[in-house]
């Protein structure tokens, strides 16, 4: 395939608008590049739950960040039934749950602004920061900045009910090290960690699947080949490892075995 094709399709993909409303709440608004990342950390849950035999629906839900990847990844569990519990945005957030089903997940979404959250009764940043690593929650969405997440925030966060992490944001563990520090490698020992490099590769991804030649170019196929690989990875690595713990570090000893056979 040509180069010039090659190109072609990369930027049709990139940013190709949303119509279908299977994948984004108002068709014409949303480009690919704006949701797929969200999506991607999303389907990563979803896929996790599938492979332990259950599902995401009534689990309750931490998001840090409001951002493109944030509130994609908290609107796409909160079709699949999942009830966010909290937002902590770099300005303020909600600790609200009663309020943020599916319906009021997709008004934030709609309503952000400048990649901020945007909402009446807006909790200052300090109070939210204080009460909501004590917040029930079975699923912690790392969606901010990297090192941001620390040891005493996870155990918090272990001690009210969490279950499982997908980092939406690069290294969301406030280590030095890029790759499994102490934080990390902590966390992973207590709960199920959906490492960055699997949970918010869509971006990643639909570069790579816009290179292939003759591939569809649609709304569907493009997620559906984003959460496909998403899930082809958590299979190889839950059969190695089906416990809910040490996911991160199973899969990086599979990364770690391709790169280096």
């Amino acid at each position: 395939m040509s180069a010039l094709r090659i190109i072609s399709q990369l930027r049709t993909g990139v940013s190709k608008r949303l119509d279908d409303l299977h994948f984004t709440p108002v068709a014409g608004r949303y480009a690919v590049a704006d949701l797929i990342t969200g999506w991607g950390v999303a389907e990563s849950v979803r896929h996790h739950y599938r492979l332990q035999g259950s599902s995401v629906k009534g689990k309750r839900v931490i998001v840090q960040g409001w951002g493109n990847v944030a509130a994609a990844a908290g609107y796409y569990l909160s079709r699949e039934g999942a009830v966010l519990t909290g937002i902590t945005d770099r300005l303020g957030g909600l600790t609200k749950p009663e309020e943020l089903d599916a319906a009021a997940v997709e008004k934030l979404l709609l309503e952000k602004q400048n990649n901020r959250l945007q909402t009446p009764g807006l909790q200052p940043f300090e109070t939210v920061n204080e009460r909501i690593w004590d917040c029930k929650a079975e699923i912690f969405l790392p969606c901010a900045a990297s090192r941001l997440v620390t040891r005493d925030q996870v155990d918090r966060l272990c001690a009210a009910g969490l279950e499982t992490i997908a980092s939406g944001a690069n290294v969301p563990f406030a280590d030095k090290e890029i790759f499994y520090g102490p934080i990390a490698e902590h966390a992973d020992g207590q709960v199920a960690v959906i490492p960055d490099f699997i949970a918010n590769c869509g971006m990643a991804r639909v570069f790579a699947y816009c290179m292939m030649y003759g591939v569809e170019l649609t709304d569907k196929a493009i997620f559906h080949d984003v959460s496909t690989i998403i899930g082809n990875a958590l299979e190889k690595v839950h059969a190695r490892n089906n416990t809910r713990t040490h996911i991160t570090r199973t899969a990086f000893e599979i990364a770690l075995a391709q790169l280096m056979p």
